[in-house]
């Protein structure tokens, strides 16, 4: 039986915040799917019924969706949390990610990933196997290929501190104490090849 994936939609305009809604319910895979339009409702909500996947809008020059992000980081460091905007916030992007961000969508480029991928999460869930993050993936990918956290960072524009968060979430997520045995894992249920 195939799990659904609990989504809550972080955005101050109502137009993005209901328009990322409509495209999310009824998707293959999609559960619940909540709207906030404050840092303290999307708080209140996912302390109340934690979502699985956090979307939060960012526009340019607002800091409202990256103090969002904090917020609820602050609360449950482990929350998968990802940030989105139109192709002109990309440049800013890495200024306003926090620690423990999973990644950055332009919306452009849209929300879905493709229906090859979809079917692949699905099985995973399936499975039981652990999902990962796709910037949890890249850390494993990274660390499979014998790279410190300082080269992971760098290849992936990220903080150490950043990478060591996604480690700590893949170690946990796996059920694995180091990197071997998160690589080890990884080519056993098939994320690395």
């Amino acid at each position: 039986m195939a799990v659904a994936v609990a989504v809550a939609v972080y955005a101050d305009r109502l137009n993005t915040r209901h328009g990322i809604a409509r495209l999310l319910q009824g998707a293959p895979g999609i559960g619940r799917v909540e709207c906030a339009a404050t840092a303290d409702e999307l708080v209140t909500r996912y302390t109340r019924s934690p979502a699985d996947v956090v979307l939060i809008a960012v526009q340019q020059g607002e800091p409202s969706g990256p103090s969002a992000a904090a917020k609820l980081l602050s609360i449950d460091p482990g929350a998968s949390v990802i940030m989105f905007g139109s192709s002109g916030t990309v440049t800013v992007a890495t200024s306003v990610l926090v620690p423990g961000v999973g990644g950055f969508l332009r919306k452009c480029d849209g929300l879905y990933p493709e229906p090859a991928a979809a079917s692949r999460d699905s099985t995973l869930l399936e499975a039981g196997r652990p999902r990962l993050s796709e910037r949890e993936l890249q850390v494993l990918w990274g660390m499979a290929h014998g790279k410190r956290n300082t080269q992971i960072a760098a290849d992936l524009a990220l903080s150490e501190d950043g990478v060591k968060t996604h480690c700590k979430r893949i170690f946990r997520k796996m059920g694995v104490h180091d990197r071997a045995e998160a690589v080890a894992v990884g080519f056993r249920v098939g994320f690395l090849s």
